[in-house]
């Protein structure tokens, strides 16, 4: 495994880990849809379905914040993906919210931030 994929996987559990604490309720994590898309982490919060994607970057944001990584063609491939978990589970689309996680880290891979922007 390399080591952005390391950190990927350290910020996916990270944040989770995060949302547990505040109360939400992991419905699922990294769902995929064969030629459609994955979601990183959706999980239900006082009623409401929060699907969330993880980006994460180094505090030297050599390539932009971690959401602008959540790009127009990520976020429709995301939207297409929670559809069918919807579908799947009998849950309404109303009931969703869109969110990018944001991870900052240091050099070693140590989290400095984390922040949540909503898209759609």
């Amino acid at each position: 495994m390399t080591r952005n994929q390391d950190v990927g996987r350290h910020s996916e559990e990270y944040v989770s880990d995060y949302l547990v604490r505040r109360g939400c309720k992991i419905l699922a994590r990294n769902y995929t849809v064969h030629n459609v898309g994955e979601i990183d982490i959706i999980c239900e919060y006082k009623g409401k379905i929060l699907v969330i994607e993880v980006k994460s970057r180094d505090f030297h944001e050599r390539f932009g914040t971690p959401e602008e990584a959540v790009t127009p063609a990520k976020q429709k491939k995301v939207m297409l993906t929670a559809a069918a978990f919807c579908k799947e589970k009998g849950i309404s689309l109303e009931r969703v919210s869109y969110y990018a996680a944001g991870v900052t880290h240091d050099a070693s891979g140590n989290i400095l931030n984390v922040q949540f922007t909503p898209f759609f």
